[in-house]
């Protein structure tokens, strides 16, 4: 997750957003049904010994009123990429939200 402040996103924004690109082009590509060939894949490194495994990662909680999909009501949003709080906003994967107030420790079950 990147932070925007006043002094922007930091400094490895540009790296992020070349990833994202990329990651953005490859999706483009599969959907497209361009499966990567052998030759395609000579550079990429090998993994060995592999499982697929949940991580955490951050996204919101909390009401939301106005939503496309969801309406008013409790959600969980999908992964927070960019946090703006100074500037009232929020990117996930799926959408920007707009921030109102936030959840005190009691809200939270700290």
């Amino acid at each position: 997750m990147l932070i925007l402040d006043h002094d922007g996103l930091g400094p490895h924004a540009a790296r992020d957003v070349a990833r994202v690109e990329a990651l953005a082009a490859d999706l483009g590509a599969l959907h497209q049904g361009r499966i990567p060939a052998a030759q395609d894949l000579t550079g990429a490194p090998m993994i060995d010994r592999w499982a697929f495994v949940s991580i955490s990662t951050s996204a919101l909680m909390g009401h939301v009123t106005g939503h496309p999909v969801l309406g008013t009501r409790e959600v969980l949003t999908s992964a927070v990429w960019v946090a703006a709080p100074d500037f009232g906003v929020v990117r996930t994967l799926s959408r920007y939200y707009r921030l109102g107030r936030a959840a005190d420790a009691t809200e939270i079950g700290s």
